[in-house]
């Protein structure tokens, strides 16, 4: 027991003191919200610098044989209405740079919704104001026989939509109760970039640079796995602390400097719901499918000659662990689909797929149960694994270990 301690402690500590650790965790949440930040400041700026140089063109012709474009929308533009007559003329003039531009609204508009645009030059930005005058004129001589502002904006932007869901005749929170265990999903992908990683590097550099006899000299194979395993654990458990943390910090600050948090698609977080029955089955996909993929990761470096061959094997886990987000729809819209209830059971996907399945409710105790048992199982067995090829790679150096050598009786 003192010498797992010892392997858990010293695992632990290495990890932790490194900075390149810390500087990871504190530079993901800057970086994210610095990219988020950025983009937006960048799009409404490019958006703007569009409109407003839409608002400058003075040098376009536009040719209406649709009837949809008012006339005066397009004097309010500062242009003029040209006569289709004159269509062939002005595309030659935009040819010879006379005309920075030609808007032509053809008769089939309202049917094939296209209209073409001829410009003197590939400039982008000229590209983009063009498209946006054009498509302003339109928009508003279509909506202008609306009336009122008010109902034109309507008819443009829509009305936000405010959704009363019910189930056995009592009211429910909606989208709010997928918050709290959909957040698994996404603690889930968060340890397994940055955790999971360490078994693999851990274990192929101790046997690429044979320090592996050693260790096996002090502690059995068995004791130094599960040593790593909880050692890689408690890592994860640190990460996740940090980052409720940090977000628990924000809400704060929010909540002390008076902002009001406006979250999309109808979230609210007064209204949050935390089934007890939802997050145990939540918490145990979150923790069977870590160590899951843990011990797959570690059976992989240890039975890899090398830590570059480790990596490339081991990237056949990263891509079954991204694989649910190519059939998302199917996963929440059709549980009783195949291969729904194939990605539910199958190794490396039978986590992620749980996890949202549980999140949206449309996976019953029953099959949850089940789920948990299998995916349990195949931990075990891929800890085994792990503990397996540990022992056979201490042996074996300069060459990948062969499958049936962790089954045989003699290894």
């Amino acid at each position: 027991m003192s010498k797992l301690r010892t392997v858990v402690r010293h695992e632990y500590m290495t990890i932790i003191r490194q900075p390149s650790f810390w500087i990871a965790m504190l530079a993901t949440p800057l970086i994210i919200g610095a990219v988020l930040i950025l983009t937006t400041i960048g799009n409404q700026s490019s958006a703007a610098r569009i409109e407003e140089i839409a608002k400058d063109l003075k040098n376009v012709a536009i040719v209406d044989e649709s009837t949809l474009i008012n006339k005066q929308v397009v004097t309010a533009s500062g242009l003029t209405l040209s006569p289709a007559s004159e269509k062939d003329e002005l595309i030659e003039a935009v040819r010879a740079e006379k005309k920075e531009a030609l808007v032509v609204y053809p008769s089939n508009l309202a049917k094939e919704r296209k209209y073409d645009i001829y410009l003197s030059s590939n400039d982008l930005t000229i590209n983009g104001s063009v498209h946006s005058l054009a498509n302003n004129i339109l928009t508003t001589s279509v909506f202008l026989p609306l009336g009122s502002a008010d109902i034109i904006a309507l008819a443009q932007n829509g009305a936000e939509t405010k959704v009363t869901t019910y189930s056995h005749g009592e009211e429910t929170a909606g989208i709010n109760e997928y918050i709290v265990p959909g957040l698994f999903v996404a603690l889930f992908y968060i340890v397994f970039l940055f955790s999971v990683g360490y078994m693999l590097t851990s274990v192929s550099e101790e046997k690429e640079n044979r320090s592996m006899e050693m260790v096996l000299t002090y502690v059995k194979p068995r004791n130094l796995i599960v040593g790593k395993l909880l050692a890689v654990s408690l890592i994860t458990f640190t990460q996740v602390a940090f980052f409720v943390l940090l977000a628990g910090l924000a809400l704060l600050i929010m909540y002390l400097l008076g902002n009001a948090i406006s979250l999309p698609a109808g979230v609210d977080l007064t209204q949050l719901v935390f089934d007890p029955v939802t997050i145990l089955f939540a918490a145990g996909f979150f923790v069977a499918g870590f160590l899951l993929f843990a011990g797959l990761m570690t059976a992989t470096a240890a039975a890899a000659p090398s830590s570059k061959e480790a990596n490339n094997f081991a990237a056949v886990f990263y891509i079954g662990a991204f694989i649910p987000f190519y059939f998302i729809t199917t996963i929440l819209t059709d549980p009783e689909n195949p291969i729904v209830r194939f990605l539910t059971f199958f190794p490396i996907t039978s986590p992620v797929v749980s996890m949202v399945r549980n999140a949206v409710g449309n996976m019953g105790p029953i099959e949850s149960t089940l789920s948990l048992i299998v995916m349990t199982g195949f931990m075990v067995v891929s800890i085994w694994l792990a503990v397996r090829a540990f022992s056979l790679g201490a042996l074996e150096f300069s060459q990948t270990i062969k499958i049936r050598s962790l089954f045989s009786r003699k290894a």
